[in-house]
């Protein structure tokens, strides 16, 4: 088994299980900390600023080594490569090449299947795809759903092949753990008043007025970093 994944058979990037790097374990951890805090922060310029960076830091790491996996960073320092790659803006060719890498690192071991599933989800809703495991799930009137979903009779077949729960038991923990979704509020920009609003699926756009002042924004949804 290799601890190094690479897109290529040149070996140019084989390596060693044992290849433990404690050094990229920690810096894929803190930029994965900075990605939330500005998305917590529901900052849209700092968000591209940070997934820009990300994205040219995480180009030059697969360029050298592959793919992250597990006995070279550890399950957390893989979990926060994989949502390094789900936001890397609109760079959906390089979100591609980390989909062939992470595909080539769980079959090697190195990652868990169920991250193929989440990244190809994102990919797909990103563009304009229906998704194939029902990974992005979205709040709507109060319950959690998974949009845009194809073929949702034979979903958990397809879920079970990248040891993935059934569906609906998983939005069941969800909706245990967290409870069910809440609408976002966002104020308005002329006169502050609170608006509540579900926001639009991955990919799509919606059009929010303020009833009190006739106020119009228009929403994009853009990437969550929570997986």
């Amino acid at each position: 088994m290799t601890g190094r994944i690479c897109a290529g058979n040149s070996g140019r990037h084989q390596g060693r299980s044992n290849d433990v790097r404690p050094d990229l374990r920690f810096e894929l951890l803190h930029r994965a900390e900075r990605l939330q805090a500005a998305h917590a922060e529901r900052d849209r310029e700092a968000v591209s600023e940070v997934e820009a960076d990300n994205v040219a830091w995480l180009r030059s790491v697969v360029a050298e080594i592959g793919w992250p996996g597990r006995s070279m960073v550890g399950s957390d320092g893989a979990d926060a490569a994989l949502m390094l790659a789900q936001n890397t803006g609109r760079d959906h060719v390089f979100q591609r090449h980390c989909l062939d890498l992470l595909r080539r690192a769980a079959e090697a071991g190195e990652a868990p299947p169920a991250q193929v599933a989440y990244l190809t989800d994102r990919i797909l809703l990103a563009e304009g795809h229906q998704q194939e495991y029902g990974t992005e799930l979205t709040g709507r009137d109060g319950q959690w759903l998974a949009p845009r979903l194809r073929d949702p009779a034979n979903v958990d077949e397809r879920r079970a092949t990248l040891s993935l729960e059934p569906l609906a038991d998983h939005i069941a923990s969800l909706t245990a753990q967290h409870g069910p979704p809440k609408p976002s509020v966002i104020a308005c920009a002329e006169c502050g008043t609170a608006i509540e609003v579900w926001l639009p699926d991955l990919g799509n756009e919606q059009t929010v007025d303020c009833a009190a002042c006739g106020w119009t924004v228009r929403l994009t949804a853009g990437a969550s970093p929570d997986t």
